[in-house]
């Protein structure tokens, strides 16, 4: 017999899960609200595309301005044409020199791209539509340059401002229903342009950010903490409520980042990552908007397509998340070593790539030990993954300089290792061997070590500093734990080559963060989600970055030919790792074969779900599920993303 205190603790643990939403999930769009508005009705299956291409501003089936109007009336007043800040200094109707120089002095920073409903992180995506112009001298004759040359069309056409689930639900009938693209940001965390594209209508979740701490749920077959978040909560944010409630939650390692949006979507990792997998392993519950305009919940046992499909399988493709319940761990400590080495002297330190607190010195190695320290340390890659821990690196480049009576190019390497739930001393014992290594070859490394008591206090920066935003492209690739099992073997050496080439030759700077979230680290439900099956089986996520800028004093040709060298030093790495892939949330748009690389065996039923979730195709995303079936119009060089939408031809 089941007692009456078990029956009362599974109707309160159901009640907290199910019945309880955040606020701005209770406001909800429902059938009478729209029946008088064919505009704003929700969808109903089987749907049908209506047209070959997407409604454009300017077309005879864009909406009217009196239906724009009335658009906005149901929104409450959050609609707002879409100008980009940049516009200000342009001569004519948005021309402002504060507004001006305040963006020229802004538009580098995270912090501020995030805060602007417009303005995507890199916008070469969209062509370089409106870039912000050299400024002028006082007292200067110049004039500012034509508002002709600010490209607004390339942008996003209307923002709906998000405060409430209502707000989502109109806009995804609003645009399916004029057959209008739909784009969506929430930090502007992407690098390949998936929350932007142009003539859209852009949907701006960044202001839902509730959070509540579950101190005990049951969903399926999870038991324990959890919490409730809102889909826009940033990093920096949510350090805050792991103190207050004295728990661990997984984060993002950039502070203007959002935890649930895209990051979870395409994955998710963090420095924690080894030991507790990757966001999308810490998914317990969904609370999303669907292609029809309807709100519904996904779990293990609801939606559960929706739900496999949300949890790696690629953001702004399937539905608009809105707020998740996550698992939550009890408070852990982090160790972490600083270790950097470097080629030559007078190396200019201030282009090195370092965390604002590392203050360890550059050990001095000739060429040779340096490449073997490199070696020496990517083979303990192993060893730190299964201590629970992460490696993060990154090797630079510097071209000779007569200034300094240089005559070769330098090299430097600046690494970490972290490794959570871990003592001081047993970590200081734990890395011993790595700086005993890289002295064995002849780099006398300065190590710094330090330990905090909290993931918190290790990571947390008051008000989320930011980061730099630029306007370059890079290549990812994840290279499998078994080419690290042997640091003997011909897959070490082959892969070891191919790294040295891309920054010895190719003369790019190269980075990774060196975690293995595998499906026993996963867990329940994370074993059975969407992440990239190459993720599973990856120890080494390397990014490398083209130093040359796509921005708009390139012409096409100069990209295309920047890019296609990019390329060719990529393939070097994709044949040191054949089988496989690229994470996708730091990859370049023109990935070869997108489909194995960021989806592997997933691909054909995520593709399902998509078709049967979203007929519209309401939802699209460069690089995402069933995308190879669009394409953009009206484009020079390489692909962006800021022309009009159209079907490819059969």
């Amino acid at each position: 017999m089941v007692s009456l205190r078990a029956c009362l603790s599974f109707f309160v643990t159901f009640r907290v899960i199910v019945a309880y939403k955040f606020p701005y999930e209770s406001v909800q769009l429902t059938d009478a609200d729209v029946a008088n508005n064919s505009d704003i009705t929700f969808g109903r299956f089987p749907g049908v595309i209506k047209a070959q291409c997407k409604a454009f501003p300017g077309d005879s089936n864009w909406p009217t301005t009196d239906r724009w109007d009335v658009f906005n009336s149901s929104l409450g007043g959050s609609l707002f044409k879409a100008i980009p800040p940049a516009a200000a200094c342009y001569s004519g109707i948005y021309e402002n020199a504060s507004k001006c120089a305040a963006w020229r002095q802004q538009s580098r920073s995270s912090l501020s791209v995030s805060e602007d409903p417009l303005i995507p992180f890199n916008q070469w995506t969209l062509g370089n539509p409106c870039p912000v112009p050299g400024a002028t001298p006082p007292g200067s004759n110049v004039t500012s340059p034509p508002l002709s040359a600010c490209h607004i069309e390339y942008f996003p056409a209307y923002v709906v401002n998000v405060s409430t689930v209502k707000h989502i639900q109109l806009a995804i009938n609003f645009a399916r229903n004029n057959n209008i693209r739909l784009t969506i940001k929430n930090t502007g965390h992407d690098w390949l342009g998936r929350n932007t594209g142009g003539g859209a209508l852009q949907v701006y979740v960044h202001h839902l950010k509730d959070f509540e701490y579950l101190p005990s749920v049951q969903i399926g077959r999870y038991e324990g903490k959890a919490a409730r978040v809102g889909v826009a909560l940033e990093q920096y944010e949510l350090f805050p409520h792991m103190e207050e409630n004295n728990i661990t939650l997984l984060a993002p390692g950039s502070s203007t980042v959002g935890a649930y949006g895209g990051y979870m979507q395409g994955g998710g990792f963090s420095y924690i990552t080894s030991k507790f997998g990757l966001m999308a392993d810490q998914v317990l519950a969904l609370e999303v908007v669907t292609a029809d305009g309807r709100f519904v919940h996904a779990d293990p046992k609801e939606n559960e397509d929706l739900f496999f499909a949300i949890r790696g399988g690629g953001p702004s493709n399937y539905g608009i998340v809105t707020s998740a319940i996550v698992k939550a761990y009890d408070s852990i400590s982090v160790a972490r070593m600083n270790f950097n080495f470097q080629t030559g002297v007078n190396f200019e330190q201030s282009n090195i790539t370092t965390w604002v607190d590392n203050s360890t010195v550059y050990a001095e190695a000739t060429k040779e030990p340096f490449w073997n320290g490199v070696d020496a340390y990517f083979a303990h890659l192993v060893r730190i993954n299964d201590a629970k821990g992460i490696g993060w690196n990154t090797l630079s480049t510097q071209a000779p300089n007569p200034i300094f009576n240089r005559t070769e190019r330098l090299f430097s390497f600046t690494g970490q290792v972290i490794i959570p739930g871990i003592s001081a001393g047993d970590f200081s014992n734990f890395v011993a061997p790595i700086t005993q290594d890289l002295r064995d070859v002849g780099i006398d490394i300065k190590a710094a070590v330090g330990w905090w008591p909290t993931y918190p206090s290790y990571s947390f920066r008051p008000n989320g500093p930011g980061e730099a935003v630029g306007n370059g492209r890079f290549v990812s690739r994840l290279f499998p734990r078994s080419i690290f099992e042997d640091a003997n073997s011909p897959e070490f050496v082959k892969a070891m080559a191919a790294i040295r080439t891309w920054v010895e030759e190719g003369h790019y700077n190269f980075h990774s963060v060196d975690y293995h979230p595998s499906y026993a680290t996963a867990g329940y439900p994370g074993q059975d989600s969407a992440v990239n099956p190459h993720l599973r089986t990856a120890i080494m996520h390397a990014t490398g970055f083209d130093t040359g800028s796509y921005g708009p004093e390139r012409t096409p040709e100069e990209m295309i030919v920047s890019h296609a060298r990019l390329n060719a030093y990529a393939q070097k790495w994709r044949d040191a790792t054949p089988g496989s892939g690229a994470y996708m949330n730091e990859a370049d748009t023109e990935e070869p074969d997108f489909q194995e690389s960021f989806y592997g065996n997933n691909y054909n039923r995520l593709l399902g779900i998509k078709k049967e979730r979203d007929p519209w195709g309401v939802f699209y995303a460069v690089t995402g599920v069933g995308s190879d079936e669009w394409r953009v119009e009206g484009i020079d060089g390489l692909p962006t993303q800021q022309g009009r939408l159209c079907r490819r031809s059969e």
